[in-house]
């Protein structure tokens, strides 16, 4: 009874924010909106305005009852892209709203139909397309490579509607001949949780508190590709990212596992793997299973994360802090060792074929060439195929760069790190060193939603 009436009143309080936003913004937004068209004919302000709005505010006003977590913001770099994204209630546009990028929405024409929304649909630039009529697509193309060509991004739901469970409706074919006319790669995006919030056909939630997960999927390349193929490509991405856990799920069964270790390091374990970016997206780059030495182990946290996301690599871990290295072996019983990355063989890491390596911020510790031997001496332990992930700072990325090096140097001094300094080569120092010693490298912003400036970098070894 309470948690019916409970909900009853989140659903109430839904209309109420609705309403309100939709009066402010026919009274204060909508207005400066079309002030701003005298000296912004690409609506790059409304763009902006809109998604600050919507897809900001409305989420933020329903704290607590909805969070939102996103992850894989590194894909995005600079765009544009075709977004492609499952549906399951209207929370979704707003909720892709909060991707940093300019977006405009692919939609049929009763939304432009509709009072103040279509008003607002096409003052926002979106993109009317009728399927029924070849001309309406011709159209909808010609607008969509305009959009592109001026650097926003489109957003599409394939599904074509609503979908009324969990799982993924059947992709329309049609709507990937515009990313396959217009030379643009598709980016799927899941998002998942909305229809808890606000199902179809209903202003009353499914339950209390609802959690939403915004993830940014592989890119899908349609060069050479046909609809069928990209199709199937963002079908599987989308079916694979609805069925697998989420990430404070995944943080949930880290902090239990700390929680052998006591409380703080539990609440510490679980702040952490929520607050950096960098867990999930190891998460999403490295193999299931396989031998996988990590370098600059600590307390075992990111062992702990991939084991409890699923994973069943066989971790070998060091780190020259011997109270974490004690830690991580109490949560594991085995398997992690104090040692140096400028000493791999002093420290016993075995010889040749590792599946995956990590060393993730640990160069900026050491010097220019030792950075650079280390680089060579971990390459040397990978198996032919075999990956190499690096994480460091970023330090030629201004404010944000000098942020990140000072943080890390507080730490160092405060005796939490272990090392002689920071030296924080960045992006463009480590992209060459590692593209001497591996192929298919890599560079990826790993500090998207955070004040930090720190770079993931992989690579392959040939052969």
């Amino acid at each position: 009874m309470w948690k019916w009436l409970f909900i009853r009143v989140i659903g109430l309080w839904n209309l109420f924010i609705f309403g309100l936003f939709t009066v402010i913004f026919l009274t204060v937004v909508g207005p400066l909106q079309a002030a701003a068209i005298l000296f912004d004919p690409r609506r790059r302000v409304a763009a902006t305005l809109t998604r600050w709005m919507w897809g900001g505010l409305m989420i933020h006003a329903h704290w607590p009852f909805w969070r939102v977590t996103t992850t894989g913001l590194e894909r995005l770099g600079k765009g544009p892209w075709i977004l492609a994204s499952n549906h399951q209630s209207m929370l979704d546009i707003p909720v892709a709203s909060r991707l940093p990028l300019p977006i405009r929405i692919l939609a049929r024409p009763g939304v432009f139909r509709m009072p103040v929304f279509g008003w607002m649909a096409r003052h926002g630039r979106h993109i009317n397309l009728d399927p029924s009529t070849p001309e309406s697509l011709q159209r909808a193309v010609d607008h969509v490579r305009r959009e592109l060509a001026e650097g926003a991004s489109v957003l599409v739901f394939p599904e074509g509607t609503r979908g009324d469970g969990p799982g993924l409706l059947p992709l329309k074919r049609g709507v990937f001949e515009i990313a396959i006319q217009s030379g643009t790669d598709v980016l799927p995006i899941c998002i998942s949780g909305t229809r808890d919030a606000l199902p179809k056909g209903s202003p009353f939630a499914l339950k209390a508190f609802s959690r939403f997960h915004l993830q940014v999927l592989q890119p899908v390349p349609v060069a050479g590709r046909t609809r069928r193929e990209v199709t199937r490509a963002v079908e599987e991405q989308l079916t694979g990212a609805l069925s697998g856990l989420r990430p404070w799920e995944v943080c949930a069964l880290v902090k239990q596992r700390y929680a052998t270790l006591g409380r703080f390091q539990a609440g510490w374990a679980g702040g952490k793997t929520s607050a950096d970016p960098v867990f999930w997206a190891l998460h999403e780059r490295m193999p299931r299973s396989g031998r996988w030495l990590d370098v600059g182990c600590g307390e075992g946290l990111l062992a702990v994360y991939l084991h409890s996301a699923g994973h069943s690599l066989h971790p070998y871990g060091i780190d020259p802090d011997k109270d974490r290295v004690a830690q991580a072996n109490a949560l594991f019983g085995e398997g992690f060792s104090v040692g140096d990355a400028r000493a791999l063989d002093a420290a016993g890491v075995p010889q040749g074929d590792w599946d995956v390596i990590t060393c993730i911020d640990v160069l900026h510790y050491l010097s220019s060439e030792e950075q650079r031997a280390v680089l060579a001496a971990l390459v040397a332990r990978l198996r032919p195929g075999g990956a190499l992930l690096v994480r460091d700072p970023d330090a030629a990325r201004g404010l944000r760069g000098a942020l990140t090096v000072g943080a890390e140097r507080a730490l160092v001094a405060g005796g939490r790190h272990v090392g002689e300094g920071v030296r924080a080569e960045g992006a463009s120092g480590l992209t060459q060193w590692m593209s001497e010693l591996l192929t298919d490298v890599r560079t990826e912003d790993c500090s998207a939603g955070t004040p930090f400036a720190n770079v993931l970098l992989s690579g392959r070894k040939s052969g």
